[in-house]
């Protein structure tokens, strides 16, 4: 019996013992799982606190950064155009829109501010994806002024006159030269600025001289203004009959009329010149209107009398350096005179004698008058006139023989060309 209890005493032991272990064996798995899930939501906590202390640190935490020497805090989160601004720009403003001149278009219009993170310069747009770190030093500087663009262009550099003053006698002694020069025009502004000099211009130099003869020769030049007229014909037959000549400032629209008359002046050894087209107040002209004035003057007596001409005695005497400068392209020398007998005035046959003998010298020469109003008295006077100055050992040139004779006018000049332009 003890047998038989023993037995199944040790039968339901280890039937116990096999139903622990199954038991034990069934419930492993899952407190596997459990340990991995508890392990895993432990990580993820790890992780998560761990990327919350880093996003914290890198975005929300202030740290220090040196902008422009001046310590400043900030955070990770901010970028650098944040910061800027934040701060103002720390005072920086962008250039300026500058006209040719360095007038304000614009305030804003030039470059922007610039921005260097540790000596490495950033964009604008850079500005949007840049952000500090502990350390960092920043530099801000104001942005460049701007000048607008502009096109290029080239004009006309007028030259200038010279005049020297005191003879009878005005002539071209350097041409004047137009210079060329650069300039250019803004886009924004329509501003003309000069800039470069091309070319530059060439002064025209006008010389005076009264003429002065050898020592040797006594001479004197009679000069008749506002003909050909009624008058002109027997004058020029005194002169003939005398052995005299004499230089002849006509008006070229009387020329046109009376062309038979400029013919007898050069057939008979005098010379003939321009004293203008209508006899206006040249002084008065503006540049157009002057040179057409000259232009129809000269044409019409050299049509007239088949001979070119560019001496010109300018009514009035009024001839300024402005027109000199209009027309010296146009006019080799303009003719005074000195010894006016006032002519013009009748003061009577002896007054006008008088004036021409009173005054007389080699070299001198006389301003008479064969047109413009009634030359009576001058026809009647200059037989006398000749005859007396021929008492006195003169002898009658035109004012082309009495320059030769003087030695100090250029053969342009003298051979009533006009002055080369200057080099």
């Amino acid at each position: 019996m003890k047998g038989d209890s023993a037995d199944s005493s040790m039968q339901t032991s280890v039937e116990n013992e096999a139903d622990v272990e199954v038991l034990s064996i069934s419930k492993t798995p899952k407190n596997r799982r459990r340990t991995a899930i508890a392990m895993l939501a432990l990580a993820l906590i790890i992780i998560a606190g761990a990327f919350a202390g880093w996003y914290w640190w890198n975005n929300y935490r202030h740290f220090t950064v040196e902008v422009n020497h001046s310590a400043i805090q900030t955070t990770g989160r901010q970028t650098l155009r944040d910061v800027l601004g934040e701060h103002g720009n720390f005072g920086k403003k962008p250039g300026k829109l500058l006209s040719l001149s360095g007038k304000t278009l614009e305030s804003a219009g030039g470059s922007a501010i610039s921005v260097r993170q540790n000596d490495v310069a950033i964009s604008d747009a850079g500005l949007d994806t840049t952000h500090l770190r502990q350390g960092d030093t920043i530099t801000v500087e104001n942005g460049k002024d701007t000048t607008e663009s502009h096109t290029v262009h080239e004009k006309d550099i007028p030259f200038d006159a010279s005049i020297t003053t005191g003879g009878a006698i005005q002539f071209v002694a350097q041409q004047g030269r137009v210079g060329r020069q650069e300039y250019w025009v803004g886009v924004t502004s329509g501003e003309k600025i000069d800039k470069k000099v091309i070319r530059p211009a060439s002064e025209l130099k006008i010389d005076s001289i009264s003429p002065k003869v050898p020592a040797d020769k006594k001479v004197i030049a009679l000069t008749f203004d506002d003909g050909p007229s009624s008058f002109s014909a027997p004058i020029l037959q005194i002169l003939k009959d005398k052995g005299a000549k004499a230089t002849f400032f006509d008006i070229g629209k009387q020329s046109a009329e009376l062309p038979q008359m400029e013919r007898q002046m050069i057939a008979d050894g005098n010379q003939v010149a321009s004293h203008s087209n209508t006899h206006p107040d040249l002084s008065t002209l503006g540049r157009d209107a002057l040179r057409s004035e000259l232009s129809a003057g000269f044409s019409a007596i050299s049509s007239a009398s088949d001979t070119q001409s560019r001496m010109l005695r300018a009514p009035y005497g009024a001839f300024s350096k402005q027109n000199w400068i209009d027309c010296s392209d146009m006019v080799s020398s303009n003719l005074l005179w000195t010894i006016d007998t006032l002519d013009w005035k009748r003061p009577g046959e002896q007054e006008i004698k008088q004036q021409v003998l009173d005054h007389a010298y080699s070299g001198a020469i006389v301003l008479m008058h064969d047109g413009g109003g009634d030359r009576t008295e001058d026809v009647k006077v200059l037989p006398s006139i000749i005859d007396a100055l021929h008492q006195q050992g003169y002898q009658f040139v035109t004012i082309n023989e009495l320059m030769k004779m003087d030695g100090r006018f250029p053969d342009w000049v003298l051979n009533n060309q006009i002055a080369p332009e200057s080099k």
